[in-house]
């Protein structure tokens, strides 16, 4: 040895999953916190007719359902990992919803 010590390091990640409630609906800081996306994001998200609200509160704010929370985790992952934007990513997300709904018209048989 030339007199270097030689150190093992261990990195640990904390991962929490939170999975939504069926049938409870979330806020956008709710939403937020269950995603990893910015709320600035899931408001224009909603605005721009990518995901989904379920209904909206007095003050205009979308609400989302265990639905839009999925939704929102692709949209994040889409972008994050593919890089994904624009009229790119809604055409990926058509697709994705139309496999997904095309899944339960085949297990309905």
């Amino acid at each position: 040895m030339s007199g270097e010590s030689s150190r093992e390091t261990s990195e640990f990640v904390r991962l929490t999953v939170i999975n939504p409630d069926a049938g409870k609906l979330y806020d956008v800081l709710t939403a937020a916190e269950y995603t990893a996306v910015d709320p600035d994001g899931i408001v224009t998200y909603c605005r721009e007719g990518l995901v989904r609200a379920i209904e909206y509160k007095d003050n205009g704010e979308p609400l989302f359902d265990e639905d839009g929370i999925y939704w929102l985790r692709r949209i994040r992952d889409l972008r994050a990992e593919m890089h994904l934007e624009g009229p790119i990513l809604r055409v990926v997300l058509d697709l994705m919803q139309e496999v997904e709904r095309l899944r339960q018209e085949l297990r309905r048989g």
